[in-house]
C-alpha cells in the first residue's frame, strides 16, 4: 500500500476549466487516503459543486492581469502579497508536493513553494501551454500534458503527457453508448457555454433553428446553458417558434445530459472538450475568439482532426451558416455517429489516475529520509 502524505496541494481557481481536472485529482487522492488542500480565488471559490468536501484557501489574488499599466502593477502586488501569505501557511503545514492547475490564481502557490524549495508539478488543460505555467515550467518536477503536440512548451521543461482528469460522474458515464435516434425521431441538442456561459450562443443558436425547415424544428429538442441576464430571452426565442427547449444559466447535472445528447454545441474549453471526448459526444465548437493565445481554437482543431467536432470561430458563427450545418445533420446522422467515435479516440479516461501516480511518487520523495 502507498505511504500515507501528509499534505497535498492543489492550487486552481479561476473559471471550471481549472478546478474540474483538480476535483478529478483530488478524487483519487483522497479515496488512496491521501490529506489534500486546495488553494484557490474568490470565483474559484464561488464554483459550488466542485471539490466540496476538501479544506481550502482562498486567496483574494488578481484572477487576471489587469487591463493598462496601472491594472498590471495592481495585478503584480496582488500576486506578490498571496505568495508571501502562500509562503507562511507552506512553512506550518509543510506540504510534501504542490500541484499547479494553471491560471493566475495558482501562482502564488507555485512560486512560494518554488521559493521554499517544495517540489512542484503543473497540469496544463489546454493545447497550448498557457501564461502561468510557462512561467515556471523550467523549474517544474513535470509538467503534464493533456496534449501530445502542445505548443509553447520551454525546451527546459520536463514533460509527460497525462491526459486531461474528468471528473468521477463523467468517467463512470463513459462507457454508455452513443445513441443514433433511429428514423425521423427526435434529436436532443445541448448548447453549453463554459462556466461563464457564452451570450454568442444565446444570439446565434435560437436564431438559427428558427431557419431551419418546419420537419427538423419539430423534431428538435433543446438544453440550453445561457447568461442569467439571457435566459428570458432565450426561452422567448424558443417559444416564438415551437421547439421545446429548458433554457438555465447553470447546470449541475451536465453528465445526465450528456448521456441523452445527440449533438453539442458548445465553446472548446479544455475541460468542456475532455468530458465530450470520454463520453463520444460530438460536438459544433465555436472557440472563445478572445482566448489567450487563442487556446480554444488549438483545442477545437484537435478534436476536429480526429473527426470528434466541427469548428465554427465566431466570425463565422452566423445563425445561416449554423443552420445549414444543422440541417446537413440532422437529416444524414451518419456524419454524427462517426463523429461520437472520433470523439472517443481521443479521450483519455486514466488521467486523473495518471496525474496522481505522479504527485504520489514525487510526495513519497519529499517524504523519504535525507
Amino acid at each position: 500500500m502507498l505511504m500515507r502524505a501528509p499534505n497535498i496541494v492543489l492550487a486552481a481557481g479561476g473559471t471550471g476549466g481549472h478546478m474540474m481536472p483538480a476535483e478529478a485529482v483530488a478524487d483519487v487522492l483522497v479515496r488512496d487516503g491521501y490529506q489534500v488542500s486546495l488553494v484557490t480565488d474568490t470565483r474559484g471559490n464561488s464554483i459550488s459543486n466542485a471539490l466540496v468536501d476538501v479544506d481550502r484557501h482562498v486567496l483574494k489574488t488578481a484572477s487576471h492581469m489587469g487591463g493598462g499599466i496601472f491594472g498590471k502593477i495592481r495585478s503584480v502586488l496582488s500576486i506578490l502579497k498571496s505568495t508571501l501569505q502562500m509562503r507562511r501557511r507552506f512553512k506550518k503545514t509543510q506540504p510534501t508536493v504542490v500541484v499547479g492547475f494553471g491560471g493566475y490564481p495558482s501562482l502564488p502557490a507555485v512560486l512560494a513553494a518554488r521559493s521554499l524549495k517544495i517540489p512542484f508539478v503543473l497540469h496544463e488543460q489546454n493545447a497550448v501551454l498557457g501564461r502561468v505555467n510557462r512561467f515556471v515550467a523550467e523549474d517544474a518536477r513535470v509538467l503534464a500534458l493533456s496534449v501530445q503536440d502542445t505548443a509553447k512548451v520551454p525546451v527546459g521543461a520536463y514533460t509527460e503527457v497525462t491526459g486531461n482528469p474528468v471528473r468521477q460522474l463523467i468517467a463512470k458515464l463513459s462507457n454508455i453508448a452513443y445513441a443514433v435516434p433511429l428514423g425521423f425521431g427526435d434529436v436532443r441538442l445541448l448548447v453549453i457555454g463554459g462556466s461563464q456561459g457564452a451570450r454568442i450562443l444565446s444570439d446565434v443558436v435560437p436564431a438559427a433553428l428558427a431557419l431551419l425547415p418546419e420537419d427538423i424544428r419539430q423534431r428538435i429538442e433543446m438544453t440550453q446553458q445561457a447568461r442569467p441576464e439571457d435566459v428570458g430571452r432565450v426561452i422567448a426565442a424558443y417559444e416564438d417558434i415551437g421547439v421545446r427547449a429548458r433554457v438555465q444559466d447553470y447546470f449541475e447535472d451536465v453528465g445526465s445530459l450528456l448521456l441523452r445528447t445527440q449533438l453539442v454545441i458548445c465553446r472548446s474549453g479544455a475541460s468542456t472538450i475532455s468530458e465530450l471526448a470520454a463520453m463520444g459526444r460530438p460536438a459544433i465548437m465555436v472557440p472563445l475568439k478572445i482566448a489567450a493565445d487563442d487556446h480554444q481554437s488549438a483545442n477545437a482543431a484537435a478534436i476536429a482532426e480526429a473527426g470528434g467536432g466541427w469548428v465554427m470561430q465566431e466570425d463565422d458563427f452566423t445563425p445561416e451558416a449554423l443552420a445549414k450545418k444543422l440541417e446537413h445533420l440532422l437529416t444524414d446522422m451518419s456524419d454524427l455517429r462517426n463523429a461520437s467515435e472520433g470523439m472517443r479516440m481521443v479521450a483519455r479516461l486514466d488521467a486523473a489516475e495518471r496525474l496522481a501516480s505522479i504527485v504520489v511518487s514525487i510526495s513519497e520523495e519529499s517524504e523519504a529520509p535525507k
